[in-house]
């Protein structure tokens, strides 16, 4: 997630995750990443945003994520 402006972007991965990422001038956002321990099908995904400013938000994929150790 990179936003830019002042305020907060909710993100919510289904019933999987949700999180808030905090946006302010000259901060570019985060980079979060979550890992299952199996496959989900037809997860939505969707954004609710409070800033000023404008957001952007890529999801991604792979097959097969090693657990960390």
């Amino acid at each position: 997630m990179i936003c830019s402006g002042s305020g907060t972007i909710e993100v919510n991965v289904g019933s999987l995750v949700t999180y808030t990422v905090v946006c302010a001038d000259g901060d570019p956002g985060q980079v979060d990443e979550v890992a299952m321990s199996h496959g989900h099908k037809n997860v939505a995904v969707s954004v609710t945003s409070k800033t000023s400013g404008s957001w952007g938000l890529s999801v991604g994929w792979t097959k097969t994520i090693a657990p960390p150790s």
